[in-house]
């Protein structure tokens, strides 16, 4: 080989060595990003829809409020006959309008059952139905976390007269932030929310972890805090799963286990389930 050949070679070896550098130490670990867009009750990802997908889900929470605060400030058992429940079903519809951007629309149904001696409540209906807005500013990577913010609007159609929501609307602004390693990611949600009128304003702070086990059932644990103006406080643990039954398809399960509250009403275990599609 001449001396003019092997340098040709030596040469196109360095570029190309030179050009596929920033590519091999740009590729991505393959659990980057690779979670779900939320979790059992309020916790979510920084992972939107994608561009051009739509999803569902469909979210059952069953609520028994089955302790009353007295006036020492603990909580008693509710007398026997006057129990205090609520099914809600939450129909959440989002859409990828674009790149790293998705809206929302959630339309939650309540189910009162409210057998309380001169305040009896069976009344359904809609509550506050919400749209919000994402968008993720700032993707995953290897050693960088992604971060998402969401602006929330919930509408004034709710009945406050009949437990099913408020009669004003509020405005929210989240932030989601994520984090994927090998075994596990984390998920971190904070959140402001100001009501309109007389609607009360409340702080949120929910986290999360996916552990990943397999590849179709992954079990979670999920905390959610949460400060409603002039009502009280609440610290929740959810412990549960999600199992991905088929492509686009995912059941989530997990039971939500109250740790400390300060609300007048306490729900000390009660049960969430979600089914989700996503086009």
């Amino acid at each position: 080989m001449g001396k003019a050949s092997a340098a040709h070679i030596v040469g196109a070896s360095v570029v190309l060595l030179v050009c596929a550098g920033p590519s091999i130490a740009a590729e991505l670990d393959p659990w980057v990003g690779k979670y779900p867009m939320s979790f059992i009750t309020k916790t979510r990802t920084a992972n939107t829809v994608g561009k051009g997908h739509l999803s569902a889900a469909l979210k059952l929470q069953h609520f028994d409020w089955d302790q009353v605060k007295g006036a020492d400030g603990t909580y008693a058992d509710r007398p026997a006959g006057q129990d205090k429940e609520r099914l809600a079903a939450t129909l959440c519809l989002k859409y990828g309008w674009a790149k790293n951007h998705h809206i929302a629309v959630g339309i939650p149904y309540w189910f009162n059952d409210f057998d309380i001696l001169g305040n009896e409540n069976d009344h359904d209906g809609f509550a506050n139905v919400y749209a919000f807005e994402k968008w993720k500013v700032i993707s995953e990577t290897n050693t960088r976390p992604a971060v998402a913010f969401d602006v929330w609007y919930y509408f004034p159609n709710g009945d406050g007269a009949r437990k099913l929501g408020t009669d004003d609307g509020s405005i929210k602004l989240t932030t989601e932030i994520s984090k994927a390693w090998e075994k596990f990611s984390l998920h971190v949600n904070p959140g402001y929310a100001w009501g309109l009128d007389d609607a009360p304003d409340f702080t949120e702070f929910n986290a999360a972890v996916w552990f990943h086990v397999c590849q179709k059932l992954w079990p979670a644990v999920e905390y959610n805090y949460l400060d409603k103006e002039g009502s009280g406080r609440q610290h929740d643990v959810v412990p549960g799963f999600v199992w991905r039954f088929a492509k686009g398809w995912t059941f989530k399960l997990g039971a939500t286990i109250n740790i400390d509250s300060t609300f007048t009403d306490r729900d000390r275990v009660g049960v969430v389930m979600k089914l989700f599609r996503r086009w």
